[in-house]
């Protein structure tokens, strides 16, 4: 960005030089003429100098404006491609940790299992623990690959009838038994709502969020998911009591890659693509995702859809 900055500074300066340049060779071309006409000869020559000047200025102009205007298009390129290329970095140290810790975690329970004289609970909390961690990496590669068919536009969703208040009430119960710890994870809404959707984005939206709310929310505190069904449509809302995202960065969340913070430091895991996925799958599914503030602390998110 340095070298950039340098060498457009350096095209700018030359540019300027050879216009005065210019102006100077002009003036002495109508010095001449006037020196020769006092001498008797016949020459248009300043009023050619005075075309001159008013070509050099005006044309340089134009030229100046948009020698300007390409370096700064090429500027904010250089950023755009500099600001990818460090969340691709974050990414890959991300995935590298998220992959190789269920591996490690895997591979221990294998070995722990294959030794003799284990008692029949041990065993089955060694095969349960694998499970979980080899549905980690599942869900891993879910998210990788739904980030890679959403980038290239291969999203193929399928619309059918699902009961959306089972579907959500399953799933609550599916992550406070995975990953919800101690949170405390309510759900409340109707006891049942049929709508047009799919299914399986219905549950990778949802599980995205609450997974999210519950890696930011203190322990101990609730992760709500409430479900509210009208005429028109019907809205999900997902709110925690975490440290909330800061207003300049609740339209960056949805970037793909994007995390605050710096890779090296931060407490939370993760890949930068949950919230990426959420937002393009709701936008598949024709909703659309609002991110508020709750008070006193935390974030809710709406997803709101139409009734079909």
């Amino acid at each position: 960005m340095l070298l950039f900055a340098g060498l457009s500074v350096y095209i700018v300066l030359q540019f300027i030089w050879w216009g005065v340049l210019l102006l100077r060779k002009d003036r002495e071309v109508t010095a001449l003429a006037i020196e020769v006409t006092a001498l008797g000869g016949n020459t248009t020559a300043d009023l050619e100098g005075l075309r001159g000047w008013r070509m050099v200025m005006g044309e340089g102009t134009v030229l100046l404006i948009l020698l300007l205007t390409g370096l700064l298009l090429t500027y904010r390129a250089i950023r755009r491609d500099l600001a990818m290329a460090r969340a691709q970095r974050n990414f890959l140290l991300a995935v590298t940790h998220e992959l190789r810790t269920p591996i490690a975690a895997i591979k221990l329970q294998l070995q722990t299992l294959s030794r003799e004289a284990l008692a029949p609970e041990q065993q089955q909390q060694l095969r349960l623990g694998a499970i979980d961690e080899a549905d980690r990496l599942a869900s891993l590669t879910d998210k990788v690959l739904l980030a890679t068919q959403a980038d290239e536009g291969l999203l193929r969703l399928e619309s059918v009838q699902v009961d959306v208040a089972a579907t959500l009430a399953s799933l609550l119960e599916q992550v406070r038994t995975r990953c919800a710890g101690s949170h405390m994870l309510h759900y409340t809404g109707p006891a049942s709502h049929f709508a047009n959707t799919d299914p399986e984005a219905l549950r990778s939206i949802a599980s995205n969020l609450l997974e999210n709310a519950i890696k930011y929310a203190p322990a101990g505190s609730t992760v709500q998911l409430q479900l509210m069904a009208g005429k028109d449509g019907w809205r999900i809302s997902i709110s925690d009591q975490g440290p909330g995202i800061p207003e300049n960065e609740r339209e960056r969340i949805f970037e793909r890659f994007f995390r605050g913070g710096h890779e090296e430091t931060r407490q939370t895991k993760g890949t930068g693509l949950g919230l990426y996925i959420v937002k393009r799958l709701v936008e598949a599914l024709g909703g659309n995702i609002l991110v508020l503030q709750q008070k006193p602390t935390g974030t809710i998110f709406t997803l709101s859809f139409p009734q079909h």
